[in-house]
């Protein structure tokens, strides 16, 4: 049977209302049942919340679910919301290969080719090309066909060895960039951070300009890679430090998401542009938050980047959700910022609180966070960390949010929320604080009620011992004793007799 959900609201800000005759037991009107977790995993990708991405791709993954699977390897793959780990990429990638995920059994085939996370395998990388290609892959196919036919002796021979095998050029093709592990010779030595090789390629004529698939220059690669050695070879060589990727990242945008400070520090020594913003709107600020790199933080603000963020937020937004150690860094000291609020009327300690983040909310509410400022639905901090069942988050706002009895749109009250969340101590408390125990939402529904429909017998007796009318009864016309009974919650049902 269907349980009730309370959240007001989904993480993009969307309410969806239960519909009453199709899901009969839904005690209240506020939103239906979670959108399918690829869904959120979309719209956080969608908002450049890699992070969440990932917590949510987790879970689906080890559940088996090869798309999941795929997503999450390229997470791994990119260092993106976790961080970055061939070894991680390739057992995910090769799960989701294995069930016959086309892009999986490529993207597996050219971490073999390239070495990433695995032992150089050129027969194992046909392998998985040949199945991608029988799937309708058609890069697949081109690359098998360009492997198939390139003459190479000694894989596992050094750097100039593998490049100096490739297949001869044919007349007029002098120009073609030479390969290495499937890409050319210039991307993957500054992907490693081979520098003596990288030398030669240069002063061979290779350029600096050249992009791999997804629109990254070398100094991109070296750049999301960490090597500063490499990073101010390619600089002195004319490298421009501005060249933005298919999805609008820059170099800069790379080291900061990889916390790499001092390769932040480089690249704008050497002309990167701190205000940029990707096609997701991210900058090197964003990115650097998100990283949680407190030193790269530190440079980025110290060139003047930005605290403006995405979406009518801000960077202090995004610390509190995600870095309560930057906090400090992005002017948490003005007023005006620490309660400036989003597109949807959420503050910087609205957003910790979603995230149960009990650090930022402590340091924001030193600053003088408002935490009785609620978002367009009529929800504070401290009803948002309560839907979210956040015991500690929640009892570090009940007494500052204002209006202890305030109601979403939805007309829940923090006790309503706690309650079915089964948080005892923070019902407990909220009843010392005054909260009203019989205060009914859009649907009639009292917390003694929601606590009955979700078996939460703690609760209940909590609520009986402070008072809480067991004889109210919901537009349904049911009691909490109905409530109950009808969920399946017979211990319950016995208590309220």
């Amino acid at each position: 049977m269907v349980r009730p959900d309370f959240r007001t609201a989904s993480r993009c800000g969307v309410i969806i209302l239960l519909l009453p005759l199709i899901l009969p037991r839904a005690v209240l009107a506020q939103q239906s049942p979670q959108p399918a977790p690829l869904s959120r995993v979309e719209s956080a990708l969608r908002e450049g919340n890699f992070s969440q991405a990932a917590a949510l791709l987790e879970r689906r993954a080890e559940a088996g679910d090869p798309e999941a699977q795929y997503l999450l390897a390229s997470l791994y793959r990119s260092g993106r919301g976790v961080e970055q780990d061939d070894g991680a990429a390739y057992r995910w990638m090769k799960a989701a290969a294995e069930k016959g995920h086309a892009k999986a059994q490529f993207n597996l085939a050219r971490m073999y080719l390239e070495g990433r996370g695995v032992a150089m395998d050129v027969r194992q990388a046909r392998v998985w090309l040949a199945k991608a290609s029988a799937l309708g892959h058609l890069e697949a196919s081109k690359l098998l066909a360009e492997i198939s036919t390139e003459r190479r002796v000694a894989l596992h021979s050094s750097w100039a060895t593998t490049v100096a095998i490739e297949k001869p050029q044919p007349p007029g093709s002098a120009n073609v960039p030479a390969k290495r592990n499937a890409r050319p010779a210039v991307l993957d030595a500054a992907w490693r951070g081979q520098d003596e090789a990288l030398r030669l390629l240069l002063a061979s004529g290779a350029s600096v300009s050249l992009k791999d698939e997804d629109g990254n220059t070398p100094l991109a690669l070296a750049a999301s890679a960490g090597h500063e050695e490499t990073i101010k070879i390619l600089i002195a060589a004319g490298a421009d430090v501005n060249a933005a990727n298919r999805i609008g990242e820059t170099p800069l945008m790379l080291s900061a998401a990889r916390g790499h400070a001092a390769g932040v520090a480089l690249l704008l020594k050497g002309g990167a542009a701190v205000g940029m913003r990707s096609s997701t709107g991210e900058t090197a600020l964003s990115q650097a938050v998100r990283a949680c790199s407190i030193e790269a933080v530190r440079v980025l603000i110290g060139k003047g980047a930005s605290r403006a963020g995405a979406d009518g937020g801000t960077m202090l937004m995004l610390a509190a959700q995600l870095c309560p150690q930057a906090i400090a860094l992005i002017d948490a000291d003005n007023a005006a910022l620490v309660n400036a609020q989003d597109e949807q009327g959420r503050t910087a300690i609205w957003h910790a609180a979603d995230r149960g983040n009990a650090s930022a909310i402590r340091l924001l509410l030193a600053r003088h966070a408002d935490a009785g400022i609620a978002d367009k639905q009529g929800s504070t901090p401290l009803m948002r960390s309560l839907e979210n069942g956040e015991k500690e988050a929640g009892g570090l706002l009940i007494g500052r949010s204002g209006d202890i009895d305030r109601r979403t749109a939805a007309g829940n009250t923090a006790l309503i929320l706690a309650a079915k969340s089964g948080l005892t101590d923070v019902v407990r408390s909220l009843l010392q604080a005054g909260a009203g125990a019989d205060i009914r939402n859009s649907q009639g529904y009292t917390a003694l009620m929601v606590a009955s429909a979700e078996g939460h017998a703690d609760v209940a007796k909590v609520l009986l011992d402070a008072g809480a009318d067991r004889n109210l009864r919901n537009k349904k016309r049911q009691t909490a004793m109905d409530v109950a009974k009808a969920s399946g919650q017979a211990g319950i049902a016995e208590l309220l007799k």
